[in-house]
């Protein structure tokens, strides 16, 4: 009987440790979690900042340094003395990080989420003095949440100004939602399309035979590789082209036709030779227009049948006399040459 006693005592004593292990743990936890972050039994240290704007900001928020939870919010309320509106925010934080937080340092409001809980972030600076318990740390003048909101909100109204004017029918997409004939041409369009999209599609036509047609599609990749060998050969030097682009005679006489050329416009520029005075030698030029004003002018009297060259080409009687002339002159050449006695007569006197 006593045995028993002891063997539930002994068991009694096991759940009871058990109990309070967990309870230490617990505790330990709760600790860990109020504490924002690091160990519970660390030393910790208060910093104070002065903001515009919290924006539901409250006490229990986590603190983060450079994204890592360092302490907690443990008050927020309005300055002492008015303040100018502003509204001071203590915070627990760990001292192991004192150094991280300086004067260059500066508090933002953050959040968990998009919409969740509000949180303060500080960035960590390494140049500065470095905050002291009961300090304050600067605070930046914009809410950047409170900024995104905003942003968000005009956009909405943005959004909702453009479907506004879509409902009324203003623009391309509120007249073909109101507009029926302006739909209808849509419509037409579209079905226009369909039929090209249908007939390239289509075997009879060029692009339907390349898409379909496996005989037509074989060619072109013939043609396609063959003009591949061409440009092969070309790039190998053989060929006619392929001599020219690979010789280098051919080269070296292509350079120097250019220095050729080069030399001759240079020749010009300086008015050497009969073309260069021509671009560079005004006397030269006015001499020659000169000599065209009088072709020209002599050209015009021929035109209008003065002088002998005029009446030449303008008179047919002369033109025909002239013809009958030298006809006759051919006649009378033939029968010399057909007779010479009847007009050659030689006569012979001795003395």
């Amino acid at each position: 009987m006593a045995d028993k006693s002891k063997a539930l005592t002994w068991t009694e004593l096991r759940v009871g440790t058990l109990v309070i292990v967990s309870l230490v743990v617990l505790a330990v936890t709760i600790l860990y979690i109020g504490g924002g972050g690091g160990s519970p039994f660390a030393a910790r240290y208060v910093v104070r900042t002065l903001m515009n704007d919290v924006n539901g900001l409250k006490p229990g928020a986590p603190v983060r340094l450079g994204g890592v939870e360092v302490g907690t919010v443990t008050k927020v309320d309005f300055a002492a003395g008015g303040g100018g509106g502003l509204v001071e925010v203590s915070m627990s934080l760990d001292e192991r990080i004192k150094g991280r937080i300086t004067t260059e340092s500066e508090a933002t409001l953050g959040s968990l989420g998009l919409l969740g809980e509000k949180a303060l972030d500080i960035t960590s600076a390494s140049r500065g003095k470095p905050i002291e318990n009961g300090e304050f740390v600067a605070a930046s003048a914009e809410d950047p949440v409170k900024g995104l909101l905003s942003d968000a909100s005009s956009s909405t109204d943005h959004l909702r100004r453009i479907l506004s004017r879509m409902d009324a029918g203003e623009g391309l997409i509120g007249k073909a939602l109101r507009d029926d004939e302006l739909y209808n041409r849509m419509v037409d369009v579209s079905m226009r399309l369909q039929g090209v999209m249908g007939r390239l599609e289509a075997e009879t036509g060029p692009l339907g035979r390349l898409m379909n047609d496996n005989a037509m599609s074989q060619q072109l990749a013939r043609s396609t590789q063959s003009l591949d060998s061409i440009l092969a050969r070309i790039d190998a030097g053989e060929g006619g082209l392929g001599t020219l682009s690979k010789d280098p005679k051919f080269a070296e006489d292509l350079k120097a036709m250019t220095a050729n050329l080069g030399d001759v416009a240079s020749r010009l520029k300086n008015g050497q030779g009969t073309a260069g005075k021509l671009l560079t030698d005004d006397a030269l030029f006015q001499r020659l227009d000169s000599v065209s004003r009088r072709v020209d002018a002599l050209l015009v009297r021929v035109e209008k049948g003065e002088g002998t060259a005029g009446k030449l080409l303008n008179d047919p009687e002369l033109y025909n006399n002239l013809n009958a002339a030298l006809k006759e002159a051919r006649s009378f050449v033939s029968d010399v040459r057909a007779d010479p006695r009847k007009y050659l007569r030689l006569k012979l006197s001795l003395f």
